[in-house]
């Protein structure tokens, strides 16, 4: 983690248009230190756009991007990115893609294979580290997506629907590593969806995105605790928050 950095990441007033077309209005929005803040819109509303401003690869046309107060400019350590289709170099190995972001931060080569070690064993993908990208599974090669990012210890992760190109079976035990992954290594993490129940599966709150231009038309805690796994599926309380919830989607 960047030093001196606890991870509260805000959005303030923030507006984007492209030439004449508004895609943000005054988004404001705070990811808590350590805890995962789903955001939730219909399709084509702004979220990736938000995001990627939020990861400075974007700029706002008019608001802005704070870290711990702080006002960010650019793309920076302290965000890392995730976007759907990942971010692994497909001609490097599964050892090397980790391996990546520590050496270009020039650590020394104990500390670059203490840290892959870690990861690896942490996303269960220890037996292949050797292996090429296109040799993985579509959820081991998410777990490796996220593992690359969080080889750079960044304070505050952004997740652009990581999990949307995988069966349903497969997305739902990417959701239960992921909680088990961040209950060890607590990490701010702000996750763009529309999918309801991923959002509140993963969430700890939830923001509400309006049709474009996008703007927060809601917020609420998700009730469920950190340790919450498939089981919540069943819960009267999940079913009947996860139906309200749809329903405000889907009238956005």
């Amino acid at each position: 983690m960047v030093a001196g950095v606890t991870g509260v990441l805000e959005a303030s007033g923030l507006t984007k248009a492209f030439g004449e077309l508004l895609v943000l209005d005054g988004v404001d929005l705070q990811a808590r230190a350590g805890q995962v803040l789903s955001v939730l819109g219909p399709s084509g509303c702004g979220k990736s756009t938000l995001l990627r401003v939020l990861a400075g690869f974007e700029e706002p046309t008019s608001g802005a991007v704070l870290l711990d107060g702080v006002r960010l400019t650019g793309p920076s350590p302290d965000r890392g990115m995730v976007a759907q289709a990942g971010g692994l170099f497909p001609w490097l190995t599964l050892r090397d893609n980790l391996a990546f972001g520590p050496v270009a931060s020039r650590r020394s080569p104990a500390q670059v294979a203490a840290v892959v070690d870690e990861l690896l064993t942490a996303t269960g993908l220890d037996g292949f580290a050797d292996a090429l990208p296109k040799q993985l599974s579509g959820g081991m090669r998410q777990r490796a997506s996220i593992a690359q990012v969080l080889a750079n210890r960044p304070p505050v992760l952004l997740l652009d629907e990581p999990f949307g190109a995988l069966d349903a079976q497969t997305r739902l035990r990417m959701h239960e590593w992921l909680r088990a992954l961040l209950a060890e290594r607590p990490t701010t993490v702000l996750l763009v969806t529309h999918d309801v129940e991923e959002a509140l599966l993963l969430g700890d709150r939830l923001c509400l995105l309006s049709g474009r231009p996008a703007k927060i038309v809601e917020e609420l805690p998700v009730p469920f605790g950190v340790h919450r796994g498939r089981g919540v599926l069943a819960d009267p309380d999940f079913v009947r928050l996860k139906a309200a919830v749809l329903e405000r989607v889907l009238a956005a």
